[in-house]
């Protein structure tokens, strides 16, 4: 018996039977597992539900952006913002940068309101803080209580002004900063108008300032103040406080004294004053402090002279308003001698009677490189 005649068990199928019994004519075969009934409804349904989850958790995320966004914004167009912007540029010491966030405009005569002036500066804002806000319609109000060069310095309060301008995104107010009133440093110069004074290393123009008192607006900070003669006249160096606009600061004060060589030059200027005095013909000389007072009518007079007797004693002391001021300790005394005629040839001669007074009163306004300028401020009598 063959291999092909091997007997089969009751209800058993040989291989080829059972291809040929899964696979009807004209199909192909497959020995892939067909789907159990029902499978291909249930991973649809998986998938709707993972893309429905899916879905609301990202609208759930553009929700939580969406409300950040509009948080933030909200934030950052409140009337606090723009004055925390302007008082954080202040602390930075980018003053340019806070005066472009309210619109300050700056002269000729601002040489402070400079980055490089505010870097001169110490003790400047070091710390803020937002105490509360107004909005009336258009215009709003914030305060802010404002602390100058640490815990040791000022404290003052600060109020700032901002107008409503325009909208972003259709429902949040732009508020912009007006002007921010600024605080002062003062510098009272006692010195003359060719003397350089600095205040935080900048040039600050005096010359022909009313009582000599120049007040330039700065932001607050403490500001270092010198003054240069050139070697004739000097002033110890100082230092001047600006604070807010709501409180008042301490001046710089720079009076200037004569060194040694302006002392020199002031005394050679007083003394030549002295000595022209002396050397004019005239009765009464212009600009000096003596003089004849009856004179001689009718009569020519010839080789007129004065003759200084006792020279005065003075001092040179302070500057005042107009110089250094110029005090004899001892007035000195002069005589005066000439020769007269009264045209029909008679002669004779015209002498005072007895000493003249030689005061000396005035003012050194001036000490240059060429010397100093000496102007008597007694009346003749």
């Amino acid at each position: 018996m063959s291999d092909d005649a091997l007997p089969q068990a009751e209800g058993q199928t040989s291989p080829e039977a059972r291809q040929q019994t899964a696979s009807k004519p004209g199909q192909e075969t497959s020995s892939s597992p067909s789907p159990a009934p029902g499978g291909r409804g249930r991973r649809g349904w998986s998938r709707r539900r993972t893309l429905l989850v899916g879905g609301a958790a990202v609208l759930f995320a553009l929700g939580i952006v969406a409300a950040v966004v509009v948080g933030r914004t909200a934030a950052t167009h409140q009337p606090q913002a723009a004055v925390v912007a302007y008082l954080d540029a202040v602390q930075q010491g980018d003053v340019e940068q806070a005066m472009s966030l309210d619109g300050t405009e700056v002269g000729d005569d601002d040489v402070l309101l400079t980055n490089d002036a505010y870097a001169g500066a110490t003790d400047g804002v070091t710390g803020w803080r937002v105490t509360g806000s107004r909005v009336e319609g258009d215009s709003a109000a914030v305060f802010a209580v404002v602390q100058q060069g640490g815990e040791a310095g000022a404290v003052y309060d600060q109020q700032f002004t901002l107008e409503k301008d325009g909208t972003d995104l259709l429902f949040f107010d732009r508020w912009t900063l007006t002007p921010v009133e600024l605080g002062t440093l003062t510098v009272q110069v006692g010195a003359p108008d060719a003397a350089v004074v600095t205040a935080a290393g900048v040039e600050v123009p005096h010359a022909g300032a009313e009582g000599d008192t120049v007040e330039l607006r700065a932001f607050p900070g403490s500001y270092p103040a010198t003054l240069d003669g050139a070697g004739a006249y000097e002033a110890d160096d100082v230092v001047g406080i600006a604070t807010g606009a709501s409180s008042t600061g301490s001046p710089a004060t720079l009076v200037a004294s004569l060194t040694d060589s302006g002392q020199a030059a002031a005394r050679a200027a007083v003394d030549g004053w002295l000595a022209a005095c002396v050397a004019s013909p005239d009765l009464a000389p212009a600009g000096c402090s003596f003089q004849i007072v009856n004179e001689p009518t009718g009569y020519t007079l010839s080789e007129q002279k004065w003759t200084l007797e006792t020279a005065p004693v003075y001092e040179v002391g302070e500057w005042s308003s107009q110089g250094w001021r110029v005090d004899a300790t001892t007035e000195g005394s002069a005589t005066f001698t000439s020769s007269l005629s009264d045209g029909a040839g008679g002669t004779g001669t015209f002498n005072s009677v007895g000493a003249v007074r030689v005061p000396i009163q005035g003012v050194i306004s001036d000490v240059t490189a060429e010397g100093a300028t000496f102007t008597s401020t007694l009346l003749q009598y």
